[in-house]
């Protein structure tokens, strides 16, 4: 698994406690937990069949191959699972959630290790999610920190 135990229950305590609160977090905790666990399958089911993806700021520090534009459940599905494949010993952690009618934004930090080149990285961004009938309809990943060497 390449996301740290410690942090990863952390992370999914945050968004479960929040999920009784409003169905949205439920639909967010099931999506964060599969892809956790590995089960891409099971994160394509919280999301639409028309799901946009979106991410940027890894190019402008080195590692572009995790940017992006996807649409469609299979290429986000596909498009995710080969991004977490490209990361190692990461430490999420989410600082901040806010949510208003169909849309919640989630500030985090996270740190880790690129494994193609073992460096380290340590970034802060914003994910954007818009919810639409009970689904994530659409990301905005937006990184603004900057990677930090071992």
């Amino acid at each position: 698994m390449p996301v740290d135990s410690e942090y990863s229950d952390k992370f999914l305590e945050t968004t479960s406690s929040a999920a009784a609160k409003d169905n949205r977090l439920s639909v967010l905790h099931a999506a964060f937990d599969a892809i956790i666990q590995g089960n891409f399958e099971a994160f394509g089911e919280s999301v639409d069949e028309d799901v946009e993806l979106n991410i940027v700021g890894f190019g402008a520090l080195g590692f572009g191959a995790l940017d992006g534009s996807w649409r469609g459940r299979d290429a986000v599905v596909a498009a995710t699972r080969k991004n977490f494949a490209l990361l190692a010993e990461q430490k999420p952690e989410i600082e901040s959630m806010i949510w208003q009618d169909d849309r919640l934004a989630v500030l985090l930090r996270e740190s880790g290790t690129f494994k193609s080149t073992g460096q380290a990285y340590n970034v802060r961004g914003v994910q954007w999610f818009t919810f639409a009938q009970g689904k994530i309809k659409k990301i905005d990943e937006i990184i603004v920190s900057d990677i930090v060497g071992t």
